[in-house]
Protein backbone atom coordinates (compact mmCIF):
# COMPACT_ATOMS: atom_id res chain seq x y z
CA UNK A 1 0.00 0.00 0.00
CA UNK A 2 0.91 3.45 -0.15
CA UNK A 3 2.83 5.08 2.42
CA UNK A 4 0.77 8.36 0.92
CA UNK A 5 -2.12 6.92 3.11
CA UNK A 6 -0.46 7.06 6.19
CA UNK A 7 -0.90 10.64 6.22
CA UNK A 8 -4.90 9.76 7.49
CA UNK A 9 -3.36 8.62 10.76
CA UNK A 10 -3.98 12.06 13.03
CA UNK A 11 -0.39 11.74 14.99
CA UNK A 12 1.67 10.90 12.58
CA UNK A 13 4.55 13.16 11.89
CA UNK A 14 4.90 14.26 8.25
CA UNK A 15 9.11 13.43 8.87
CA UNK A 16 8.35 10.39 10.03
CA UNK A 17 6.01 9.33 6.20
CA UNK A 18 9.13 10.75 4.43
CA UNK A 19 11.30 8.47 6.66
CA UNK A 20 9.09 5.64 5.40
CA UNK A 21 9.06 6.82 2.09
CA UNK A 22 13.26 6.78 1.92
CA UNK A 23 13.66 2.84 2.78
CA UNK A 24 12.93 -0.48 4.24
CA UNK A 25 12.74 0.34 7.67
CA UNK A 26 12.39 -2.16 10.53
CA UNK A 27 10.05 -1.95 12.84
CA UNK A 28 12.83 -1.54 15.48
CA UNK A 29 13.77 1.66 13.70
CA UNK A 30 10.32 3.10 13.41
CA UNK A 31 10.13 3.04 17.38
CA UNK A 32 13.48 4.32 17.42
CA UNK A 33 12.33 7.30 15.23
CA UNK A 34 8.90 7.83 16.88
CA UNK A 35 10.52 7.97 20.13
CA UNK A 36 13.04 10.54 19.08
CA UNK A 37 10.49 12.39 17.28
CA UNK A 38 8.54 12.44 21.37
CA UNK A 39 5.25 10.33 20.66
CA UNK A 40 4.18 8.78 23.55
CA UNK A 41 4.60 3.83 23.32
CA UNK A 42 1.29 3.57 23.13
CA UNK A 43 0.70 6.45 20.13
CA UNK A 44 4.02 4.50 18.56
CA UNK A 45 2.36 0.94 18.99
CA UNK A 46 -0.67 2.16 17.65
CA UNK A 47 1.17 3.67 14.47
CA UNK A 48 3.22 0.55 13.57
CA UNK A 49 -0.05 -1.51 14.20
CA UNK A 50 -1.50 0.32 11.64
CA UNK A 51 1.40 0.71 9.53
CA UNK A 52 1.36 -3.22 9.70
CA UNK A 53 -2.00 -3.66 8.77
CA UNK A 54 -1.17 -1.35 5.58
CA UNK A 55 1.78 -3.53 4.76
CA UNK A 56 3.90 -0.26 5.01
CA UNK A 57 6.01 -2.17 7.32
CA UNK A 58 6.98 -5.70 7.12
CA UNK A 59 9.73 -6.65 9.25
CA UNK A 60 9.77 -10.46 6.95
CA UNK A 61 9.57 -8.43 3.64
CA UNK A 62 12.39 -5.52 5.16
CA UNK A 63 15.10 -8.49 6.10
CA UNK A 64 14.51 -10.74 2.62
CA UNK A 65 14.83 -7.06 0.53
CA UNK A 66 18.30 -5.98 2.63
CA UNK A 67 19.47 -9.97 2.96
CA UNK A 68 18.83 -10.21 -1.25
CA UNK A 69 20.59 -6.62 -1.47
CA UNK A 70 23.80 -7.51 0.45
CA UNK A 71 24.15 -10.82 -1.19
CA UNK A 72 24.22 -9.38 -4.43
CA UNK A 73 26.82 -7.06 -3.18
CA UNK A 74 28.99 -9.81 -2.59
CA UNK A 75 28.70 -10.18 1.81
CA UNK A 76 29.10 -13.52 3.38
CA UNK A 77 26.29 -15.12 4.63
CA UNK A 78 27.07 -13.93 8.70
CA UNK A 79 28.14 -10.34 7.46
CA UNK A 80 24.65 -10.21 6.29
CA UNK A 81 23.22 -11.47 9.45
CA UNK A 82 25.47 -8.74 11.42
CA UNK A 83 23.86 -6.39 9.36
CA UNK A 84 20.69 -6.81 9.64
CA UNK A 85 20.30 -7.09 13.46
CA UNK A 86 22.46 -4.18 13.53
CA UNK A 87 18.87 -2.67 11.69
CA UNK A 88 16.65 -3.80 14.59
CA UNK A 89 15.06 -7.33 12.49
CA UNK A 90 13.53 -9.64 14.37
CA UNK A 91 16.41 -12.57 15.15
CA UNK A 92 14.03 -15.53 14.14
CA UNK A 93 13.05 -13.44 10.65
CA UNK A 94 16.57 -13.32 10.29
CA UNK A 95 18.14 -17.22 10.58
CA UNK A 96 14.58 -17.94 8.39
CA UNK A 97 16.24 -15.33 5.63
CA UNK A 98 19.46 -16.66 5.69
CA UNK A 99 18.38 -20.25 5.97
CA UNK A 100 16.44 -20.31 2.72
CA UNK A 101 17.57 -17.40 1.15
CA UNK A 102 21.13 -16.36 1.49
CA UNK A 103 22.64 -19.65 3.41
CA UNK A 104 26.35 -19.91 4.13
CA UNK A 105 26.84 -23.03 1.74
CA UNK A 106 26.60 -20.41 -0.96
CA UNK A 107 29.41 -18.27 0.29
CA UNK A 108 31.97 -19.33 -1.46
CA UNK A 109 30.07 -19.04 -4.59
CA UNK A 110 29.54 -15.02 -3.37
CA UNK A 111 33.34 -14.85 -2.61
CA UNK A 112 34.20 -15.96 -5.95
CA UNK A 113 32.04 -13.71 -7.74
CA UNK A 114 33.57 -10.68 -5.57
CA UNK A 115 37.18 -11.88 -6.39
CA UNK A 116 36.24 -12.12 -9.92
CA UNK A 117 35.20 -8.30 -10.48
CA UNK A 118 37.87 -7.06 -8.31
CA UNK A 119 41.29 -9.49 -9.92
CA UNK A 120 41.12 -7.30 -13.23
CA UNK A 121 42.24 -4.12 -10.63
CA UNK A 122 45.13 -5.89 -8.82
CA UNK A 123 48.12 -7.49 -9.53
CA UNK A 124 51.07 -8.46 -7.49
CA UNK A 125 51.94 -9.36 -3.93
CA UNK A 126 50.20 -5.49 -3.13
CA UNK A 127 47.29 -6.79 -5.26
CA UNK A 128 46.93 -10.51 -2.97
CA UNK A 129 47.06 -7.84 0.15
CA UNK A 130 44.01 -5.48 -1.22
CA UNK A 131 41.93 -8.68 -2.68
CA UNK A 132 42.08 -10.45 0.94
CA UNK A 133 40.82 -6.81 2.72
CA UNK A 134 38.10 -6.67 0.77
CA UNK A 135 36.81 -10.50 0.96
CA UNK A 136 37.62 -10.19 4.92
CA UNK A 137 35.70 -6.65 4.86
CA UNK A 138 32.85 -8.47 3.09
CA UNK A 139 32.68 -11.29 5.99
CA UNK A 140 34.18 -14.20 4.42
CA UNK A 141 36.38 -16.22 6.74
CA UNK A 142 39.96 -16.69 6.90
CA UNK A 143 40.31 -20.48 5.28
CA UNK A 144 37.78 -19.47 2.42
CA UNK A 145 40.29 -16.29 1.62
CA UNK A 146 43.38 -17.73 1.87
CA UNK A 147 42.16 -21.11 -0.07
CA UNK A 148 40.34 -18.67 -3.26
CA UNK A 149 43.41 -16.21 -3.32
CA UNK A 150 45.84 -19.57 -3.39
CA UNK A 151 43.33 -21.14 -6.18
CA UNK A 152 43.51 -17.67 -7.81
CA UNK A 153 47.04 -16.83 -8.04
CA UNK A 154 47.91 -20.28 -9.13
CA UNK A 155 45.54 -20.15 -12.10
CA UNK A 156 46.25 -16.72 -13.20
CA UNK A 157 49.58 -15.24 -12.11
CA UNK A 158 52.86 -17.31 -12.89
CA UNK A 159 55.10 -17.79 -10.61
CA UNK A 160 58.19 -14.78 -10.80
CA UNK A 161 61.86 -16.15 -11.29
CA UNK A 162 62.81 -16.07 -7.68
CA UNK A 163 60.20 -18.32 -6.59
CA UNK A 164 61.22 -21.08 -9.31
Amino acid sequence: MSSSKLADEPRAPAVLLRYLRSGVRSTHEVLSRLRQRGVSSRDAARLVRAYRARGVLDDRAGVRLWADHWARQGYASAAIRLKLAAKGFDAQAIEDTISRFVPPSDDEARARVLLAQRRDRVSGRPGRARLARALAAHGFEPDVIERLLGEFWQDSCPPDDAER
